[in-house]
């Protein structure tokens, strides 16, 4: 999920009020100019417990800093202390929003889901609410809170924010199918993740709006709700019900297929290799359930044999376009500069069929080989 962060006392809708303020402030020459106290307390944190000279400016500041240098535990402790101290200062709604993301930051979702509901609260309405209810499905997400997280997409798409863009709709509906999928209502998931992509095929001349990742992701997601359920498909006797299974499974495989294909043309760089994986996936995992279907018991040990190496040979075609489709992905990952797990698997899924196509590759040849 995107990251809608607000790092700086000059980001977003607080940003241009502040600088309003601090401009007027500093050019009245006729007039008292209130400062923020400052407040001096003993205040416990990550690193213990120390004294502190709690100014609001100074503190913002160096929350902002710890937060660009990744320290996010300590920038969170720095808004926190702004909320607690300073909750009616010109600071203290950004800061609340940033103590959500520096706890998100720092993997403590749980910890951030009050900061995003306060700050939802406190600016109701607007624009700056919605983007704090994009980051509580983020956090319920982490958490697998899957009802709550489908709840907040309600609240998302209610509208919360009556002026939403058609981006942040698309967005909404991707939250909440994802929450959907979680719950197991595949069918309420696959119904928002199409509603969102109708809205971009209806809205094509927004600038921008192909670079979204919640349409890659909706179109991604469509495509693995039919891998799981090709996935749940084994081949099991007798033959009326394998026949069965062969055609089901194979319907799935197809529309798994035309869903990550799809993706994979958006070429949002989130979405591409992890489509392009899960692509090549699917030939793997047909070869592998073709391998693994039950054998009739009436066989002979000899006639086993023959079947695995005829079946073997039927099915090595698969083997053969899951390494071409990874070999695809990597070159394609590679262009964006990818190095994630992503890659990772598909490397190490390459190098195995690899492997096992030449271990197939040499026991043909010994079979061919002539007698001594």
């Amino acid at each position: 999920m995107a990251t809608r962060t607000r790092t700086k006392a000059g980001g977003g809708r607080w940003g241009s009020a502040l600088l309003v303020a601090l401009s007027l402030a500093a050019c009245a020459t006729e007039r008292v100019i209130e400062m923020d106290p400052m407040h001096f307390a003993v205040v416990e944190t990550e690193r213990g417990r120390h004294v502190e000279a709690l100014d609001p400016e100074a503190l913002f500041q160096e929350g902002n800093r710890a937060f660009e240098a990744q320290d996010f535990l300590l920038a969170a402790d720095k808004y926190r202390l702004i909320v607690e101290r300073f909750g009616t200062s010109r600071w203290a709604d950004v800061a609340t929003f940033n103590a959500g993301l520096a706890l998100e930051k720092a993997g403590r979702p749980a910890e951030a889901v009050p900061y995003f509901e306060r700050m939802v609260a406190a600016v109701a309405g607007s624009k700056d609410a919605q983007d704090a209810l994009f980051r509580l499905a983020a956090c319920h997400e982490r958490l697998e809170d899957w009802a709550t997280m489908r709840a907040v997409g309600d609240r998302i798409l209610g509208p919360h924010f009556a002026s939403i863009a058609v981006g942040d709709r698309i967005a909404g509906l991707a939250v909440r199918g994802r929450a959907a999928e979680g719950l197991g209502q595949l069918a309420l998931a696959e119904r928002d993740y199409r509603k969102a992509l109708d809205l971009y095929q209806d809205h094509l001349e927004v600038r921008g709006l192909d670079k979204s990742p919640y349409v890659s992701q909706a179109q991604f997601r469509i495509g693995e709700i039919y891998r799981e359920l090709f996935a749940s498909i084994r081949f099991r006797l007798p033959l009326e019900r394998m026949a069965r299974d062969l055609e089901d499974k194979s319907n799935f495989f197809l529309m798994a297929q035309s869903a990550f294909l799809r993706a994979l043309r958006l070429q949002h760089p989130d979405w591409a290799v992890v489509a392009g994986y899960r692509l090549g996936a699917l030939y793997e995992t047909m070869h592998d359930d073709m391998m693994a279907a039950e054998v009739p018991n009436d066989l002979s040990p000899e006639e086993i044999e023959i079947y695995e190496e005829e079946l073997r040979s039927k099915v090595r075609p698969l083997l053969v376009r899951a390494v071409d489709i990874y070999e695809r992905n990597l070159r394609l990952g590679q262009r964006f500069g990818k190095r994630d797990d992503w890659m990772q698997k598909t490397e190490a899924s390459l190098a195995r069929l690899q492997d096992l196509l030449r271990a197939e590759a040499r026991r043909a040849a010994e079979r061919e080989a002539p007698a001594p």
